[in-house]
């Protein structure tokens, strides 16, 4: 009788899960992760308050392109080169056009006003980071 009882008690215990669900969504929630983007590493700094312009549906590529286009063609090929801001390592031109400034009698492309500031800051830090 007990054997039976027992039986009795997980069967109706699967068909209530089965009818009433437990609880959980019927889909799997949205995924806050979005790893189309790359990770990026902002420095000491916030680029949400960047003007990004209407380029939301553009790939990092096509707004360096974009914006490298805007610049000399002797500046976009130097920019190009460098690809990367040292400073956050964003990839030059997908905030806007690139700033050069003259670090130690080198010319540097970096992404932004706040970038500009760092890299005199800590001049050595960054061109270091140029050289690898």
């Amino acid at each position: 009788m007990k054997t039976i009882s027992v039986t009795l008690f997980l069967f109706l215990s699967v068909a209530l899960i089965t009818v009433v669900g437990c609880n959980s969504p019927a889909e799997p929630p949205a995924s806050t992760d979005n790893t189309s983007e790359p990770d990026h590493n902002d420095g000491d700094h916030d680029h949400a308050d960047h003007d990004h312009g209407d380029d939301g549906d553009m790939t990092d590529m096509e707004k360096m392109k974009k914006n490298l286009a805007k610049l000399s063609p002797e500046d976009a090929a130097s920019a190009e080169k460098q690809h990367m801001c040292p400073v956050s390592d964003e990839m030059l031109g997908t905030m806007g056009v690139p700033i050069k400034v003259k670090v130690k009698e080198q010319d540097v492309w970096v992404c932004c006003d706040h970038c500009v500031d760092t890299i005199k800051e800590e001049p050595d830090k960054y061109l270091a980071k140029l050289k690898k």
